[in-house]
Order: C-alpha cells, then sequence, then structure tokens
C-alpha cells in the first residue's frame, strides 16, 4: 500500500489529519449544496408571488410558513430526481419563476390568478391566447434579474456534486417517497379547515396575496372533485322533483312532457340559442352611460320580445364553458364553487340538458363554434350533451373576419343554413367568438371605430370592445330581418357569456373603490349581461296560442334561461324545468358568487339568515344543491 493510500485512510504520517480534512470538506460542501437549497425554496416562494402580489411584504406567518413547507416539498422532489445537482436547483427556481409570470398574464388579461381545473384546458388557453399582447414591466424585469442572479451564484459557488449509480437509486426513491407523502398529506389534510384558508370565489386574486398561491391553489384542488351534498340518495332527489311530474292543474296538453315524442319530431318552432361573446352592456357603469347606444338594435328587439332583461352568469372576462353549462344543464355554478370547469372535470354521459330535451322531442340538435373543437373539450362534450352536429372552425374557413376573429354573421348565415338542409324543427346553439378578447389588437378598421366620451375612463381598450359590440348589434339586426322574412316559425334566445376582462379594471375606475370593497351588489355589476327571447312573425302567426310572455323575467341568472326558453317558447315542460320555475319564485338569481331573495336583496353564500324571504332561499338552495347533484353525478 502506498503513503498517499495509507494516509487517506489514515494510516500513514498525518493520515488522520488528512481524512478529518476530507470530512470536513465534505461536511462543508454538503452544507453549501443545502444553504443554496435552502435558498431556492425561500427564492421560489417569492418569484412565484413577486410579479402580481402586492400583499407578499403583510403575509402572515401562519400563512407564509405553510407555503414555504409546500415549496420545500415540491424544491425536494426536484432536487432529488435532478440528482441534488445545480441545476435541478435553476430548474425549479425558473419553474416557479415562470408560474409567476403566468399568473401574472392571467390576472392582466382576465382579472384572476391560475387556478387547478386551469392545467386541465392549457389547450384551450394556448388556442385562444392570440388576441393578447404579452409585455414586461419593471417588476417583472427585476424577477427575471433575480433569477439569472441566482443562477450566476449557483456557477460560482454551488459545489459539484459527484454522482454514483447507487445515489441516482437512491434519490429516486427518496423523490417517489416524498411524492408519496405529500400525496397522502393532500387527501388527509382538510387545508381549508386545517390551516385556516378562505378562497373568495369572486376575489381568487385577494385571496391569494394574503394567504399564498400555493395553499390557496391546494385548498381549490381539493374541492374538485364533487362531494354529495348533505342529505343527498336518489330516493331523496326523486322525492323533491315528484311534486313536479305532472303539469299544473289547468295547464294546456302542450305542456306534458314529451308530448309528441313517440309521434315524429315535435310540433313546434325551430329554436335559435345564441351565447354572443362577451356581449355586455357598459352602460350602467357611472360615465358610461353613452356606451348604451353601441346596442341600439338589441334593446329594440328585446321590448318586442318574451322575456328580456338581465341575466347573472357566473364568469367573468373568460371561463366561456361555464356560462354554456348553466343555460344548458339548468344547474348553477354557484353548486360547485369557483374554480371548477364542468366541460374538462366531469362526464356529461346521460346529464339532463337542452341537447338531449330536444332530441327527445324529435328536433334535429346541432351546435356551431368557429374555433379549434377541442377548446373546453367541446368535441366530446357536445357528443356527450346529445348534439347531431357541431361546426368548429374547419367548417368555416374563409369566413369574414373582424379583429382577425369570425364575424357573427357568419355563424348565423351557418344557423340558418342548418335549419334549410334539415327536415323537422331544428334546435342550433351558437356560441360565437367575434368579440373575443383581447381589446388592444388595434385592427379596428377607422369606420368602425367607436369612442364614447367620458369623464370616468379614456380607453383604446374600452373602444376597441365598444367597437365589437356595436359590429355584434348590426349582426343581430340582419338576423333578425332575415328570420322575420322567414316563413319558418323560430324562436330566438340571445345572451352575453360574461363581461370583458377588463371589468375588474373597469368598476375600480368608475365606482372609485378597489374590487375588494365592493359589495354583493356591486359585484354582481360585473357578471351581469343582457338577454332576450324573441319569436318571429311565423312563430307569432302558426303559435301564438302558445308562446308566452314571461313576467318578473327582467333579473334572473343563466341557469333558469333554459326553463324561461321552453316556457316562452310554449314547448313541453318537464319534472326538471317546473321545479327551475318554482325556485326562481323563491331564489330569481343565483350565481358563483350569492343569490338574491324574492324580495330582492342579494346574500353571500353562508350569510347567516335573517328575514323570512332568505330563509325561504336559503332552503330552497339547499333543496337545489341534491336535485343538481343528482342530475350530474346520480347517473
Amino acid at each position: 500500500m502506498t503513503e498517499s493510500q495509507k494516509a487517506l485512510r489514515g494510516d500513514g504520517p498525518g493520515g488522520a489529519g488528512t481524512a478529518e480534512r476530507a470530512r470536513r470538506a465534505d461536511i462543508t460542501r454538503t452544507l453549501g449544496r443545502l444553504a443554496f437549497f435552502a435558498a431556492a425554496v425561500v427564492l421560489g416562494f417569492v418569484l412565484l408571488e413577486a410579479p402580481w402580489n402586492d400583499g407578499l411584504a403583510t403575509m402572515e406567518a401562519k400563512y407564509a410558513v405553510p407555503n414555504l413547507a409546500v415549496f420545500a416539498l415540491l424544491g425536494a422532489i426536484v432536487f432529488l430526481i435532478g440528482q441534488r445537482t445545480r441545476a435541478s436547483l435553476a430548474v425549479f427556481v425558473g419553474l416557479c419563476l415562470l408560474s409567476g409570470m403566468a399568473n401574472f398574464f392571467l390576472i392582466e388579461f382576465k382579472g384572476q390568478p391560475i387556478v387547478p381545473a386551469d392545467l386541465f384546458a392549457l389547450s384551450t388557453a394556448a388556442s385562444v391566447s392570440g388576441g393578447y399582447s404579452l409585455f414586461v414591466t419593471p417588476r417583472l424585469a427585476a424577477c427575471i434579474a433575480v433569477f439569472a442572479a441566482f443562477c450566476a451564484a449557483l456557477a460560482l459557488w454551488c459545489p459539484k456534486r459527484k454522482i454514483s449509480r447507487w445515489d441516482v437509486v437512491v434519490n429516486v426513491v427518496g423523490a417517489a417517497l416524498l411524492a408519496a407523502a405529500g400525496a397522502t398529506a393532500f387527501d388527509t389534510v382538510d387545508i381549508a379547515e386545517d390551516y385556516d384558508v378562505k378562497v373568495d370565489v369572486w376575489d381568487v386574486r385577494g385571496s391569494c396575496e394574503s394567504q399564498g398561491t400555493a395553499l390557496c391553489f391546494l385548498s381549490r384542488a381539493q374541492e374538485l372533485t364533487p362531494k354529495p351534498p348533505e342529505g343527498y340518495s336518489p330516493e331523496a332527489a326523486d322525492a323533491l322533483l315528484a311534486p313536479y311530474g305532472q303539469p299544473p292543474m289547468g295547464a294546456p296538453d302542450n305542456q306534458s312532457a314529451g308530448a309528441g315524442s313517440d309521434k315524429g319530431a315535435y310540433d313546434g318552432p325551430n329554436v335559435i340559442a345564441i351565447m354572443n361573446e362577451t356581449f355586455s352592456d357598459l352602460s350602467s357603469y357611472p360615465g358610461l352611460e353613452d356606451a348604451a347606444g353601441v346596442t341600439a338594435f338589441f334593446h329594440e328587439v328585446a321590448d318586442d320580445s318574451l322575456a328580456s332583461g338581465d341575466v347573472y352568469v357566473s364568469a367573468m372576462g373568460g371561463g366561456t364553458c361555464n356560462s354554456e353549462f348553466e343555460f344548458l344543464t339548468g344547474a348553477s355554478m354557484g353548486n360547485m364553487g369557483g374554480g371548477v370547469y364542468p366541460y374538462v372535470l366531469y362526464d356529461m354521459e346521460g346529464a339532463d340538458n337542452l341537447a338531449s330535451y330536444f332530441r327527445g322531442l324529435g328536433y334535429g340538435t346541432h351546435a356551431i363554434h368557429p374555433a379549434e373543437a377541442s377548446n373546453w373539450r367541446r368535441d366530446r362534450i357536445y357528443e356527450q350533451l346529445g348534439f347531431d352536429t357541431f361546426d368548429d372552425i374547419t367548417t368555416m374557413e374563409g369566413a369574414d373576419t373582424f379583429r382577425d376573429m369570425v364575424i357573427d354573421r357568419a355563424t348565423y348565415e351557418r344557423v340558418l343554413q342548418k335549419i334549410d338542409e334539415n327536415e323537422g324543427p331544428q334546435f342550433v346553439f351558437d356560441v360565437t367568438i367575434q368579440n373575443h378578447g383581447g381589446y388592444d389588437t388595434g385592427l379596428v378598421d377607422e369606420a368602425d371605430r367607436v369612442h364614447v366620451e367620458s369623464d370616468a375612463v379614456d380607453s383604446p381598450e374600452v373602444d376597441e370592445f365598444l367597437a365589437s359590440i356595436k359590429r355584434s348589434d348590426e349582426d343581430l339586426r340582419w338576423l333578425v330581418d332575415e328570420l322575420n322574412a322567414r316563413d319558418e316559425p323560430t324562436v330566438v334566445v340571445f345572451f352575453g357569456d360574461h363581461q370583458p376582462g377588463f371589468a375588474d379594471w373597469l368598476f375600480q375606475k368608475t365606482y372609485g373603490k378597489p374590487v375588494n370593497g365592493a359589495t354583493l351588489e356591486e359585484v354582481q355589476e360585473r357578471y351581469r349581461t343582457p338577454y332576450f327571447i324573441w319569436a318571429n312573425k311565423a312563430a307569432r302567426e302558426q303559435y301564438g296560442d302558445r308562446l308566452r310572455a314571461i313576467e318578473n323575467a327582467d333579473a334572473t341568472s343563466l341557469n333558469y334561461l333554459r326553463g324561461l326558453l321552453v316556457e316562452a317558447a310554449g314547448l313541453p315542460g318537464t319534472p326538471r324545468s317546473r321545479y327551475l320555475e318554482a325556485l326562481r319564485g323563491m331564489v330569481p338569481a343565483v350565481n358563483l358568487n350569492g343569490y338574491r331573495d324574492a324580495e330582492g336583496a342579494w346574500h353571500w353564500f353562508g350569510e347567516d339568515v335573517k328575514t323570512a324571504a332568505q330563509q325561504t332561499a336559503d332552503e330552497a338552495l339547499r333543496d337545489y344543491k341534491i336535485i343538481q347533484y343528482d342530475q350530474l353525478f346520480g347517473k
């Protein structure tokens, strides 16, 4: 054995000292890597929050500490998978920065940060993001610079580590064990209760600012899987619907459920449902009263309609699929919570909805949306819901565009084509895209530009939005004139899916207060769009004795619009539609934010019951949860 080998073993002269120095060097390198790991955990937390979170510096320790614990777990898993290398720490911190930047841009464009269900809709987000422009703020630039400095420090001062074959095995096993431990904790710990995390569904950003993105995200993730409401059983749901199984005394025969379904197509009008992208009336915002002019024709039609008014929705700036879901099913997102997208999370096969209802009457059923068929999984969901055909962007190549979006009129022409091509009455659901955000494209021609003089708001973004709505109003005139010139009796329901993504900013600008200081009535201002149910001349002549003008429908919500359509068009009722009409009498409007009682007062969910009307509404909503759960998941 050589002297050097003896020294390394501590057998030769000075060997003990050499071995000790080697041991201390190993400890120093290990401590150095641990120090950089700890720095990566803290920095990852900061870079996720800093790009957009104004409340990071004041976050309470009871929230900051568990957030850091989550980052430590995630960082350790990445560190071990990356074989405890310097590169693995850079990757972890880089992912945190990218997530923080994604949150920043989503908040800028949609008003809310990322929620768990967004991860199931990444392809949709990528498909519709083309209308938005990315930019770098000084804060974003500072975050990027901090990340670059951390990477430089890693390269200069973080000790390297040699990796053996056994190290690879141990690291991978360690990462797997940590991941299993994290999954077990997620299943057993109630984050909302154990860590006092409260995520306001209408102000997710505010909740994340004060409690941390990681905790709020995980808390929302725990609520994605629907749990049966208190008192649920299939028998309980059947008992609640039983009183609505037959038409009320004195109701006409055509209100019998399924009338005519065994004798071919039901003798009824064509029905066109138009969910118009971001169609909303901004004139109710202080200082923007003149904006009503861009929807002048809409109001003409509304004044001559079977029903019209405001419909309260559960989406703002995005989440179009949830407006579709509420309208088609009669279910409310108020029973499901924020950050949930049923289209991307659940199997809708067999769930009662308008498409299956019309198919049961012998109608042809068609869906139209001039975008990618896979957006919000529509290609699968529409088939599950019972639509016979679905026309997406691939069937509308060469269609005219406005701001690079297929115009409303092109979709209306396709609607009429569906009616003309098929025998018997048809139900067509048209989801337009012309008015989609963002509104800073600069693609509006001079002749189409709109500018509303206002002391409160002077914004090119608002102007482009209003120009889009004015164009929609003109295309609506074309459709109404075309339908009145036709012999086919047709009923149209038209509504906006949500307000634009800048509604938060617009509220703060015009109301002079932050959105997190708004009353529920003021919150609902940003979740209100106009609607009407209208019949053409042929329908009034042929089915005038069936058509019904609906009373007390000037303020309703999307979950009721399906039933209002069935009633106004004189179509056969069902137990569910009759139940929803009775519910509307007790709870005239309900959405993600809260509900309105029969006396017109708005209430948050979970608010202390103080009046008889509120007590009635609260009890009715408990029953509604049971019926909705059975409709969607009881199957």
